[in-house]
């Protein structure tokens, strides 16, 4: 009897571990096929202007690498794999959807904002104290300018005001039906 119920052990350990192996192989391919989706940007709108303007040509969602990177899977239990991102920011890239100012304004960066960044700091308050120092800083409208103390030169454009913004659909988050024969293929038990 001992034999037997050891034979067994043995025998579910081997069926779990090679269950557990199945799962991280899927997980594994899952988060690079949606990473793919990211990189790729298959079926995405392009950049639009305003954004082009800020950040230069390029592919959507792919700025920092951010997003991408922040793909990742665990698993869960012997035989299931989770696959997602830790970005509150990633439901509306991929789903789309209206962003609305909980206070007063969305600070949308102009051209040439992201030196400006990279100087002061990402967030609007950071920008606008760091040219405080050596600039005047003023809003026209529904935007912030800023020029240099003691000159006549016309006013830099660092931020639009908005209510609202649209963000377009970007989707990523998903296995198309190639990609899931692909996982099933790789992992499914040979049946003769």
């Amino acid at each position: 009897m001992k034999f037997e119920s050891a034979s067994k052990a043995l025998e579910d350990m081997a069926k779990n571990l090679d269950e557990k192996s199945k799962a991280n192989e899927a997980g594994k391919f899952a988060m690079e096929a949606i990473r793919g989706h990211i990189y790729y940007a298959t079926g995405m709108q392009p950049l639009s202007a305003a954004t082009t303007a800020y950040r230069g040509q390029g592919k959507p969602l792919q700025d920092t690498g951010a997003l991408r990177d922040s793909i990742t899977y665990e698993l869960i239990g012997n035989n299931t794999a989770s696959v997602g991102t830790d970005k509150v920011y990633a439901p509306i890239q991929n789903n789309g959807g209206t962003i609305t100012a909980k206070k007063n304004w969305l600070f949308i960066p102009a051209a040439g904002t992201r030196q400006l960044q990279r100087a002061y700091g990402y967030s609007p308050t950071e920008v606008l104290n760091g040219l405080k120092a050596n600039n005047y800083v003023y809003r026209v409208g529904r935007t912030i300018c800023y020029r240099k103390r003691g000159t006549c030169e016309a006013g830099k454009v660092v931020y639009y005001l908005k209510k609202s913004v649209v963000i377009p659909k970007r989707r990523f988050f998903y296995l198309s039906d190639e990609e899931i024969s692909q996982i099933l293929s790789e992992v499914s038990n040979d049946i003769l």
